[in-house]
């Protein structure tokens, strides 16, 4: 393995800009982590031909380097890429090339990012597994039987492994927070607008699924995290949602308070990821920030309403789509969850459920009242069997209630940040720190001394992908 592909983005940026390394040295030494570690964990599932060619305009000063300068990122396959195929795991969309870039990898390259690849994720970007028909299952580097998360697992997979340093990915029920946490590593919800959201081969989306779904990096530390949402964050008149948003109006001039929430929902929090609260908890007031439990409000209302208003909304525009395009196990397993969850909401339903998202983040504002941020489990339970939300029709109900504490974030709109605490029965664990809208710098701020406190897991990643 290069020395190269084990650096930090953050120091690979540096290094670049120090001239110690080129842009097409960093990218090869990427491309050749990708050629060995892919065929093994399938991430990456589409070439970008001319990344050395982007990388040596760069060294040349033909590209403007940006903040990025020549590293190298991936970018997910639902996100439109100019010449390339946005498939969102569909057989259907195999030929589906965008003509633009969509506003996220825009900005990627202007910040001076070099796209290695092209990351998988499942049919409509609809799970927490990883695997569809066109392109196949993308396997965890930390154990091949369980799932890198979804939607974005194949961005997790690869940054964990080292191929990349920042991954693009997005986030509309965990999609960012979940493969971070099921692969080791840290991402960003970020907050409603940070990040501008367009799609050229698909310019609208119904309103709460366009409201409750963000792009975001994922990377191996939380100052990697930073550094690919300043670079993803430049503002476009192609998302009206866009805001130059970077802090809340509340002034932090004295001791900062973290509410603890380990068991916040009416499934019970797993023993191991207790244990991940209590780790994370204990390195917060290590770090000098202060603690105390709290309950969080109304939280089977909030799993309702954003289970019942995603899925409305899914059914209605695109309902027909998936009958036609998706597989028979997505078909059965939106249909196992619509059952579970008692089906969708009429149009009476429909409106009063968005005057309870709205009541609800209000609710939620006034929280921060009493505390800076809320620290949460990233999941209720550690990471699970890959695909046994095909594989199990009754284990669907376990799922959606384990990730209720991913979904409640996304309806609030909030900012969250996934980092990990620990290895145990060799996988991954971790928390998430949500704070109020628009303070994710602060998020992060917090974060990284956590992480500070707790360390990397990343040198007990099994080989051949251990850094």
């Amino acid at each position: 393995m290069s020395e190269i592909t084990s650096w930090s983005a953050v120091a690979t940026v540096e290094a670049l800009k120090a001239r110690k390394v080129s842009a097409v040295e960093v990218t090869q030494a990427h491309l050749d982590r990708l050629e060995a570690l892919n065929p093994a964990l399938n991430a990456i599932v589409d070439a970008v031909p001319d990344a050395l060619e982007r990388a040596k305009a760069i060294d040349a000063g033909t590209i403007s380097g940006g903040m990025l300068h020549g590293a190298p990122v991936t970018t997910k396959i639902n996100a439109d890429q100019a010449g390339l195929a946005n498939t969102n795991g569909l057989p259907a969309n195999k030929d589906n090339i965008a003509a633009e870039d969509s506003a996220v990898v825009s900005n990627l390259f202007s910040a001076g990012a070099v796209v290695i690849g092209r990351t998988n994720t499942p049919e409509m970007s609809l799970r927490w597994c990883t695997s569809n028909p066109l392109h196949g299952v993308t396997l965890n580097p930390w154990d091949k039987t369980i799932t890198p998360g979804g939607s974005s697992g194949g961005a997790s997979a690869s940054v964990a492994s080292g191929i990349g340093v920042i991954a693009h990915g997005n986030d509309l029920g965990g999609s960012l927070r979940y493969p971070a946490f099921a692969c080791g590593i840290a991402s960003i919800k970020p907050s409603l607008g940070r990040i501008p959201a367009f799609n050229g081969t698909a310019p609208s989306r119904p309103p709460i699924t366009s409201v409750m779904s963000t792009q975001g990096p994922i990377a191996r530390s939380v100052a990697d995290v930073r550094l690919g949402l300043a670079a993803m964050s430049a503002g476009t008149s192609r998302d009206a949602n866009w805001s130059p948003a970077r802090a809340s109006y509340r002034s932090r001039t004295g001791d900062i308070t973290v509410g603890l929430a380990p068991s916040p929902f009416a499934a019970e929090t797993h023993p191991h990821q207790l244990k991940a609260m209590a780790l994370a908890a204990q390195g917060l007031r290590d770090a000098g920030i202060k603690t105390r439990e709290i309950d969080l409000p109304e939280t089977a209302l909030a799993s309702e309403v954003w289970n019942k208003l995603l899925f409305t909304e899914t059914e209605i525009i695109a309902g027909d789509a998936v009958k036609q395009t998706g597989s028979p196990e997505l078909i059965n397993l939106l249909n196992n969850i619509a059952e579970y969850s008692g089906g969708i909401y009429d149009l009476e339903g429909y409106i009063k459920g968005q005057m309870e998202r709205m009541r609800l983040q209000r609710v939620y504002a006034q929280l921060f009242d009493e505390v800076d941020l809320v620290m949460l489990p990233t999941s209720l339970i550690p990471p699970y069997e890959n695909d046994l939300d095909f594989k199990d029709r009754s284990k669907a109900g376990m799922i959606l209630d384990a990730q209720a504490p991913l979904y409640l974030v996304n309806l609030l709109g909030l900012p969250s940040v996934a980092l990990p605490t620990h290895v145990q029965d060799g996988l991954p664990l971790g928390v998430q720190l949500m704070g109020p809208q628009y303070d994710d710098d602060f998020a992060l701020d917090v974060a990284e001394r956590l992480e500070g406190e707790l360390g990397s897991v990343l040198g007990q990643m099994p080989e051949p992908f251990r850094l």
